[in-house]
């Protein structure tokens, strides 16, 4: 019979055999070195990387949560892991998956149950923050009541960290570090109870009682204003005042509104060719700036690119109710020139950042063709790009598959190109009949 068994390998080393090397097992990547890769990644806008990275910190985050026993350490993670579940919510909100991000806020939230470390007030003012930025995000993501409930969740959570934080100020009188974080809680509350006033003048117009709602949160958020900081709840109260056609009262706090942001705005407006010293009737060759010192400080803490393109709206709305009186007329004049001076700085910085955003230059067509007199070459200039830009956009939406939403958006930009259209026409006959004349 022909010999079957199979041959084994000797563990010995076979003279003039090739040695085997022995593979030693790879440490694993560190957390904080992976979570640093994740968050650089996120900033560069390389959603995909920073989704791989998000997801293996959180893994990793999650086996370790399970097995710790040490309360303070256990804590210490979990607060970590909801930072990183929130990250990849906001990855997801970036590639446009809201569903995606609305289930890791909710998974981060769900883990900051409870009131975090025993009778450390630092602490849980930390737990109570870290819960209360990730229900503004669920808020913002969510519509109507849904949203309300969040943003009430953080300023129930935000309400009971400015206790916490002003306890330990107290205990640990002359502490900046604490004296900081309660500063920041209290603009952070501030612009809870703004998202909530925000929701009664848009999603819960209707709701009843939704005007003394909306006022009752922008009165708390008042208590809570910091002149020093951003605008929001004085820019809230703003939109509120004009709803309730108390327009004077509207102007004082839209002022006060563009006081907070005056330097930054016009620094940035200045490198565009808009700021206040620029002569706009000139053309120029452009002129490389740059921005130093409390100019560039100014401008890095300029509120968002939406923020600001609401302020420029609301400030031409304040100058034409500013028009239409006649009560303390050279006062009224005084100030519905400065709001329309006031929202071309505004736009000039919307300009600087991103130039590319057609509604930035309609408004302002609409705000050269508001001053008195009008700046008609001004106006017409950029009413004029205004057309180009919209035109571009429907011979685009053209090419696309004619589904009933690309038919409504070109219905809508025929509608745009109309308006700005007729606005150029009236411009056109103002400069002949001035010519004319």
């Amino acid at each position: 019979m022909p010999n079957t068994k199979k041959k084994t390998t000797s563990s010995k080393k076979k003279k003039g055999g090739r040695k085997i090397k022995q593979q030693t097992p790879q440490n694993p990547p560190d957390v904080n070195q992976v979570l640093q890769q994740a968050d650089a990644a996120l900033e560069a806008s390389n959603f995909e990387q920073a989704m791989q990275l998000y997801t293996y910190v959180a893994n990793v985050l999650r086996n370790k949560v399970e097995t710790l026993t040490n309360n303070e350490e256990k804590e210490s993670n979990i607060l970590l892991l909801s930072r990183v579940l929130g990250k990849m919510a906001e990855t997801k909100v970036s590639v446009g998956d809201q569903v995606g991000a609305q289930q890791d806020f909710l998974e981060a939230t769900n883990l900051l149950s409870g009131d975090g470390s025993g009778n450390n007030p630092v602490a849980q003012a930390q737990w109570k923050e870290a819960r209360a930025s990730l229900y503004l995000y669920l808020g913002q993501l969510s519509t109507s009541t849904d949203a309300l409930e969040a943003f009430k969740r953080a300023v129930t959570d935000l309400t009971s960290c400015v206790a916490l934080l002003e306890e330990a100020v107290k205990s640990n009188n002359g502490d900046e570090s604490l004296q900081s974080a309660l500063l920041e809680t209290r603009r952070q509350l501030c612009g809870a109870y703004c998202s909530v006033a925000e929701l009664f003048l848009t999603d819960l117009c209707f709701d009843e009682n939704a005007e003394q709602n909306c006022e009752t949160a922008l009165q708390a958020a008042m208590q809570l204003d910091d002149p020093q900081s951003s605008p929001d709840a004085v820019q809230a109260m703003t939109n509120l005042r004009l709803s309730q056609n108390r327009g004077f009262e509207a102007v004082t706090f839209m002022m006060e509104a563009y006081k907070r942001v005056k330097v930054g705005c016009e620094a940035m407006s200045d490198l565009v060719g808009l700021g206040v010293d620029n002569d706009f009737e000139e053309e120029k060759e452009p002129i490389a700036k740059e921005l130093k010192g409390d100019a560039l400080e100014a401008a890095n803490s300029l509120p968002g690119f939406e923020f600001r393109c609401q302020m420029a709206k609301l400030l031409l709305e304040c100058s034409s109710i500013l028009e239409d009186t006649s009560e303390d007329a050279e006062k009224r004049t005084e100030q519905r020139k400065y709001c329309i001076e006031s929202a071309i700085q505004v736009l000039g910085s919307l300009m600087a950042e991103n130039d590319e955003v057609i509604e930035t230059w309609f408004l302002l067509g609409c705000a050269f063709s508001s001053m008195e007199p009008k700046n008609i070459e001004a106006s017409k200039h950029y009413f004029e790009t205004t057309i180009e830009m919209l035109d571009k956009v429907k011979k685009c939406l053209k090419q696309e598959m004619p589904t009933e939403e690309i038919k409504a958006d070109i219905d809508d930009v025929k509608q745009k190109l109309k308006d700005v259209k007729a606005r150029l026409e009236a411009l056109t006959s103002i400069e002949d009949t001035a010519m004319e004349e």
